[in-house]
């Protein structure tokens, strides 16, 4: 249990440990966002809501990532199977239309893996769960859904069992009513396999909650009407006797909950995000300010028996007046306070809880003696007579012009991060800022723990002052400028021009290279002028590499890009090394219906007619030769120009031995007995016959 803020004498606010996002929720979250970034043109869906939580459902939606009910509501695309799972049938039948990728949640999966193998066993299978929900569903059709689903210790009174059962869990059940059930079982059965598939996120979730609920007056559960596990939180803290409410956002919060209340809780369902746990809470901090400064306003009254003396010294001195905003300077700097000069009878003290929106135990981290800060009074006079300030509280004030006109205006902001939440990270911005995950780059980001501390530049996005909510962007200032220095780029580049690029993604028919801010493809023929398997046999990932621009189509802004063209040509001196009735060895690349390619060197290769493939009648071309095998060939035809060579098996094997062979620097062979004799037998003829 964490004391989260300090707000005053009317509330004090508890957050419950372990609330919020569990591991299998965050985890889907992430590969749905990863999937939207790579898609390639694919649609990315989820086999129904990713998560129970409208508010961030409509986010996913905003980025392209849609849920869908059952296969027919898409034609194709990317699926991702959201932490319930699905059932090996319905798996089955999602692949055979989608890209699949699994998000089931680990523990689901153990569950699902012992349902079937305790059924394959011949065990009667029993599921404690919510029959509808999506797990469990998912959980029966592991049993050829012949299990049975209970959802409390007396719907199995009815049941007929067989004296061999297994007992599974929902991973969100309360672990009260599955020791019931168990319990039950046993009694029943002679044989029971109690299966504790309850999440340990959710125990920890429950029992915090438990614990919070015991020791405040009020407790808040924040998370979706439909959340199973949210439910289940707030069926729990009522059941310990104290007033409850779930509610799934902010603005649901309504003052009156709160009179004659000291201390309120805060746990949130493993589907809510930490924002908008934080905007709950921000909320109730804003009433506690309003009600703390109507009843200091109310009991703000001269007393009757003040004298002349004690008047004319408060007039004069500077007044302030509850409410107002003053600026002072910093003088003084202690361990929980600030103390600041701004003119008044005594100097006024900034507590340390209201000196910033961040999480801070030191004020000189940010804080300097000297420093001019603008503060707003919190109260006029405490105990020792000295106004108290709140620059937390100015800030927030000052901060919702600031952030509405820079919204307007698409004014850049510069506002370090101060706390990385799950989903992304808060800024100081006067006000707590979120700026989500996916709007902190122009890429996938792996770890947010990076950005912490870390100074970025900013848009405003999207401001609801009611709610207490600001979302920022670095992402769209990123974009911007990507945007304007591809447009530049695009004005410049021509066909033939030389770049230097960096390979980004690999895939079978090439790479796509970017060459300074847009990407080309470079293909797999334009890789070499020899035969080339797989790209990845000729690049990596990162590599820098200069390429070649061979097309360009600047309406559909599409680059083909050239490797082979800056490497030598090896038709240019073709003639040098080849010439006609010269007898050399080669390698058969591929075989058609119509004869063969032979390769004499990478980036040469030529024709063997099927005619030519033997001195008898040959029906198969593969009859004679296969792919990847060594033969002599004879070349009977050079076009140059047309870079064409046309050769001959069966006229290589009637030529006389002393026919020419390639160039020793070309002369390649599988033969690893290969002697000086082969390579220079013409010379030492020559020699014997003088």
């Amino acid at each position: 249990m964490e004391y989260y803020k300090e707000t005053g004498d009317f509330l004090q606010i508890f957050l419950a440990d372990h609330a919020g996002f569990c591991f299998g929720v965050q985890r889907a979250i992430q590969l749905a966002q990863k999937a939207s970034k790579q898609k390639e043109n694919l649609s990315v869906f989820t086999y129904g809501p990713l998560i129970h939580n409208p508010q961030l459902i409509a986010k996913l939606e905003a980025e392209g990532i849609k849920a869908i009910e059952k296969s027919a509501d898409a034609d194709n695309g990317v699926l991702i199977i959201r932490s319930h799972g699905v059932g090996p049938k319905t798996f089955s039948e999602l692949k055979t239309k989608f890209k699949i990728i699994d998000a089931t949640c680990p523990f689901v999966s153990k569950a699902q893996k012992l349902v079937k193998s305790y059924h394959d066993k011949g065990y009667q299978i029993v599921i404690l769960g919510n029959k509808d929900h999506p797990e469990v569903v998912g959980l029966n059709e592991w049993s050829g859904n012949k299990a049975f689903v209970v959802e409390n210790e007396r719907e199995l009174m009815d049941v007929d069992l067989k004296s061999e059962i297994a007992l599974i869990s929902q991973t969100t059940q309360k672990r009260d009513l599955f020791n019931k059930v168990a319990s039950l079982l046993q009694a029943k059965s002679k044989e029971v396999i109690i299966c504790d598939t309850i999440c340990p996120a959710t125990d920890k979730r429950q029992n915090a909650a438990l614990e919070l609920a015991k020791n405040v007056d009020l407790m808040i559960v924040v998370g979706g009407r439909n959340s199973s596990n949210t439910k289940k939180l707030a069926e729990i803290c009522r059941n310990s006797g104290t007033i409850t409410y779930h509610i799934e956002e902010a603005e649901e919060i309504k003052p009156n909950w709160f009179n004659k209340v000291n201390k309120v809780g805060v746990t949130a369902g493993a589907s809510t995000p930490d924002w908008i746990i934080e905007e709950v809470i921000q909320k109730m901090t804003e009433l506690n300010e309003k009600v703390e400064q109507e009843k200091q306003e109310n009991s703000a009254q001269v007393e009757p028996n003040t004298n002349e003396a004690e008047l004319q010294m408060s007039s004069d001195a500077k007044d302030v007046h509850k409410g107002e905003i003053v600026e002072g300077k910093v003088v003084k700097i202690d361990e929980n306070e600030v103390i600041i000069d701004f003119g008044g009878k005594s100097e006024g003290i900034i507590p340390l809880s209201e000196l910033s929106v961040r999480n801070t135990t030191d004020p000189s981290e940010f804080i300097n003696i000297g420093d001019s800060l603008k503060v707003v009074v919190i109260q006029e006079e405490n105990n020792e007579g000295q106004p108290v300030f709140s620059k937390k509280r100015a800030d927030r004030i000052l901060a919702w012009d600031n952030l509405e006109d820079a919204m307007n205006s698409k004014k850049e902001l510069k506002a370090t991060v101060i706390e990385v939440v799950k989903g992304g990270v808060l800024v100081d911005v006067g006000i707590k800022g979120f700026v989500p995950a996916s709007l902190l780059e122009r890429g996938y980001v792996e770890n947010l723990d990076e950005y912490l501390d870390k100074e970025l530049r900013l848009r405003v996005i999207e401001i609801d002052k009611e709610r207490q909510r600001v979302v920022l962007s670095q992402k769209v200032i990123l974009d911007e400028e990507h945007e304007q220095r591809e447009k530049e780029l695009w004005e410049t580049l021509q066909v033939g021009d030389i770049k230097t690029g960096i390979v980004k993604r690999i895939t079978n028919f090439g790479a796509f290279v970017d060459i300074g801010g847009v990407e080309g493809l470079l293909h797999v023929s334009e890789l070499a002028w020899g035969r080339v398997n797989h790209p990845s046999d000729v690049l990596k990932e990162d590599q820098e590499i200069e390429v070649k621009i061979i097309g360009l189509d600047k309406e559909k802004r599409k680059i083909s890009l050239s490797l082979k063209e800056l490497l030598p040509d090896p038709w240019h001196n073709l003639v040098a090394k080849y010439n006609l009735n010269d007898v050399v060895n080669g390698k058969v690349l591929r075989t058609v219906p119509f004869g063969a390619f032979v390769e004499l060197e990478p980036g040469v290769e030529g024709l063997v007619h099927i005619s030519q493939l033997a001195n008898h009648h040959v029906a198969k071309t593969e009859d004679v030769v296969k792919s990847g095998d060594e033969v002599k060939v004879k070349i009977i035809k050079i076009d140059e120009e047309a870079k064409k060579i046309s050769l001959s098996i069966k006229q290589a094997e009637d030529a006389v031995p002393e026919t020419k062979n390639v160039p020793i620097n070309n002369y390649q062979t599988s033969d690893s007995n290969l002697t000086l004799g082969d390579v220079f037998g013409d010379l030492f003829t020559k020699k014997e016959d003088e």
